[in-house]
């Protein structure tokens, strides 16, 4: 009967080792799943984490949009008042330009006016100059005393 004790006995004992080998292996399984499992819910946590950094910004974007909106509303208008302003300068200019022309048309007019009274002012002295040599000249005839008033008034009335 001790034959049969031991036997029994080993019996379980290689049964118990068995499962204890089984347990073993399915512990060290679980183990690893745990591990794997707790990466990934850390490495999880890390994008929920990076997500929540993220999603704390979008307030601040909003208003910095916000501030960019009314920036660019603001540039706007001002385009718009220098657009306006552009125009009525471009008008002004238009008209100065109109008043250069007729500037410079009334200046060679009046340049073309001033050769024509030199001119004849040139003609007006030689005709005294002729006068007064015939004056002097002509022995019968008598002086005019005031020919240098007269030469002065020819010379202003062609200016």
């Amino acid at each position: 009967m001790a034959t049969g004790k031991v036997k029994i006995f080993a019996t379980t004992t290689a049964l118990f080792a068995v499962c204890a080998v089984i347990f073993f292996t399915l512990a060290i399984a679980a183990i690893g799943k745990f591990t794997a499992q707790q990466k990934r819910v850390h490495h999880m946590e890390q994008q929920i984490l990076a997500g929540k950094a993220e999603i704390l910004k979008v307030p601040e974007m909003i208003g910095k949009l916000r501030v960019a909106d009314k920036e660019k509303a603001s540039l706007k208008m001002e385009v718009a008042d220098l657009t306006e302003a552009s125009e009525e300068f471009d008008g002004e200019l238009a008209d100065l330009q109109k008043e250069l022309t007729l500037m410079t048309v009334a200046k060679l007019v009046l340049e073309a006016d001033k050769a024509g009274y030199t001119k004849n002012l040139i003609e007006a002295r030689q005709a005294v100059t002729e006068m007064r040599e015939e004056m002097g000249t002509n022995d019968g005839g008598t002086r005019i005393d005031d020919l240098d008033e007269i030469e002065e008034s020819l010379i202003e009335s062609s200016h």
